[in-house]
């Protein structure tokens, strides 16, 4: 049987039908290079899907996307061409990723890539005594860019996705008990951070989303918060104000009365704070937590402040495991696990269920002897 034909205007590409029954469509595009001219050929069942196909090749060719013949290639390009829908540190991470632990795919095909391929890259990283988190998350961002490059028929499938991922241990959290939560805040009442530690156990918001906090969104008469920002890493490599981690990071939270009245205290701090800098004063955006003279404070220099305080207090947990603290309390309080997580600003319940599992059988017991005494006993 002879291949037949359809050709197309110039630039457009051309489909044919193969002998063997199946339809092709090539192009060519330009290479991000600028140098040379590459030839794409994309495939299907029929002459509608090859179409489809060809189609998506010239968008991307017509922005510039020519995805080379190599996974260097696509991925040095994809890299650039993310830019614009990450946040600065995110997209500061996958650059990382590509450039530093993908480097050794750079020379395979990019169609020709398979999860053997993925797979020995993660136990080359292991060997090499990165961890398995590390391995896991440069993972993650090839298969995002695999994704990508699905979409857009590039490839026919994310090798990234199919590959088995390195086993992580989760960290062990260290939450602390309710005595020891009393005990910090007793402890800390009259530190410059105390009001930032009472905060994290008593709402469960991330450091960069309590440093993101101005006046304006904290209502000191209902004790109610809107998280709308947080302090993040800048393209500049400094600390700015960013959009939240995600749409579920917006949320507004209710105060307990230990956090509220940690709140009203920082208010008098500050604004004693800003009577005695005078025009020294340089807070202009009505931000929460600012050092002695109103500039913003660092999440790294509120990290090792914390440390400091730990030692003092006589607890070992990290910062974050304050976050923890104010999960697991709500969780053995008895709060349903939905309202823990929009507490929490998780993208999904399924985060909160399996972040918390080590507190669900106590509350599967509850629940089970709530049950009884809803009953009146066991029949």
């Amino acid at each position: 049987m002879a291949v037949s034909h359809s050709r197309r205007s110039n630039g457009e590409g051309s489909v044919y039908r193969t002998a063997e029954g199946r339809w092709r469509a090539s192009l060519m595009l330009t290479h991000p290079d600028g140098l040379r001219r590459v030839r794409r050929v994309v495939s299907g069942r029929s002459r509608a899907e090859v179409v489809r196909k060809l189609d998506a090749l010239k968008r991307e060719g017509a922005a510039g996307w020519a995805s080379g013949d190599s996974t260097g290639d696509y991925l040095e390009h994809w890299i650039e061409a993310v830019r614009p829908r990450l946040r600065p540190a995110t997209h500061r991470e996958y650059a990382r990723h590509v450039r530093g632990y993908l480097a050794p795919l750079a020379d395979v095909p990019l169609t020709a890539l398979t999860p053997g391929h993925v797979e020995r890259l993660l136990a080359g990283m292991l060997e090499r005594g990165l961890s398995p988190m590390t391995a896991a998350h440069a993972r993650a961002t090839l298969r995002r860019a695999l994704h990508d490059a699905q979409r857009d028929g590039l490839v026919s499938r994310n090798v990234a996705g199919l590959a088995r991922p390195p086993r992580v241990t989760r960290q062990e959290m260290h939450p602390l008990t309710a005595p020891q939560v009393r005990g910090l805040i007793e402890a800390t009442r009259d530190d410059p951070l105390g009001p930032v530690w009472a905060l994290a156990v008593g709402s469960g918001l991330r450091l960069g989303e309590m440093l993101g906090l101005t006046w304006t969104d904290i209502d000191l008469d209902t004790g109610q918060l809107v998280v709308r920002r947080a302090m993040a890493r800048a393209a500049d490599g400094g600390w700015s104000l960013a959009e939240p981690k995600t749409s579920r990071s917006r949320r507004t939270v209710m105060l307990p009365a230990i956090a509220h009245e940690a709140l009203r205290r920082r208010r008098a701090q500050q604004d004693a704070d800003q009577q005695a800098a005078g025009t020294a004063w340089q807070d202009r955006g009505g931000l929460v937590f600012t050092d002695a003279v109103g500039r913003p404070l660092r999440p790294p220099d509120v990290s090792d402040e914390w440390r400091r305080t730990r030692r003092r207090v006589g607890v070992t947990c990290r910062l974050h495991d304050l976050r923890h603290t104010a999960a697991t309390l709500m969780l053995g309080a008895g709060v349903p696990l939905k309202v823990v997580s929009d507490a929490l600003g998780h993208s999904t319940i399924a985060i909160t269920a399996d972040t918390y599992a080590h507190v669900t059988p106590e509350l599967r017991r509850e629940a089970a002897a709530a049950m009884d005494r809803a009953l009146g006993g066991a029949a």
